[in-house]
């Protein structure tokens, strides 16, 4: 931490294939400020890329100043972002990727292109919700129900980053799916995993019932043989994920 109150981490450029890593790194330990020295071993371009990339998922960064052999990146993040409101926006975003996902798979609507822009909007909620639990892990004065509700919360993101990937993954196969039974899975493990993240941030669904509804479509996916063995898969780690979410309200 520098003498103006501003945390400055300093990263040491010998591999330009490191770059993302060690800036998301520094991301989500909480450094308002990264400086990027380059050495001789570095292609400056490629380097930029690198960053380019690494902003492109984490919410707040900037490059603000650059010279020959160093970059400055500055986060513009507030401490104060509501959590469950974070959250709560990476449970839509999600859930809309999932209808999409299925939309493309039965010839309806969407692209790949588009889902992956909404997959890259979960993961910079993720990231800044992970930036923001390990900044109020660290204060002294946290107590204990705090710590364990702020970890819990952190298992809860990751699942719903999970989930992103997975309902990305959907819309990613290449074969047309004309089963519209599809369209009720989606229908039914949309409203489950909504009802599991209400649950968990305003504790208002009722609990016995999501288990139902999880016992439910998880039978009702193993009984449709007649869907690609894969897609099934998929579909049941998605319903895996969601009733994490359920578990650990």
């Amino acid at each position: 931490r520098s003498q103006t109150g501003i945390s400055h981490a300093k990263i040491i450029c010998s591999s330009d294939r490191e770059v993302f890593r060690q800036v998301l790194s520094a991301y989500l330990r909480g450094y308002e400020v990264i400086e990027v020295e380059l050495d001789a071993k570095c292609d400056r371009k490629t380097v930029l890329e690198r960053i380019e990339d690494a902003r492109r998922i984490l919410l707040g960064l900037e490059l603000v100043e650059e010279s020959a052999r160093k970059l400055l990146l500055q986060c513009f993040v507030k401490p104060d972002y509501n959590l469950h409101s974070i959250i709560a926006r990476m449970d839509s975003v999600t859930r809309e990727m999932l209808s999409m996902a299925v939309d493309i798979l039965l010839g309806k609507r969407g692209n790949a292109e588009e889902l992956s822009q909404l997959d890259d909007r979960v993961d910079r909620l993720y990231f800044l919700s992970v930036r923001l639990i390990r900044g109020k892990l660290r204060e002294p004065t946290l107590m204990p129900e705090e710590r364990l509700s702020l970890l819990d919360m952190r298992l809860v993101a990751k699942n719903l980053e999970n989930l992103g990937d997975t309902y990305e993954s959907l819309g990613l196969l290449k074969e047309m799916i004309k089963n519209q039974k599809l369209s009720e899975i989606a229908e039914r493990l949309g409203k489950l995993q909504a009802g599991a993240v209400r649950l968990f941030l305003e504790g208002k669904a009722n609990r016995d019932e999501l288990l139902d509804d999880f016992a439910h479509i998880q039978n009702y996916i193993q009984e449709l043989a007649e869907l690609p063995g894969y897609l099934r898969e998929k579909l049941s780690f998605a319903l895996l994920l969601v009733k994490d979410i359920i578990d650990l309200s």
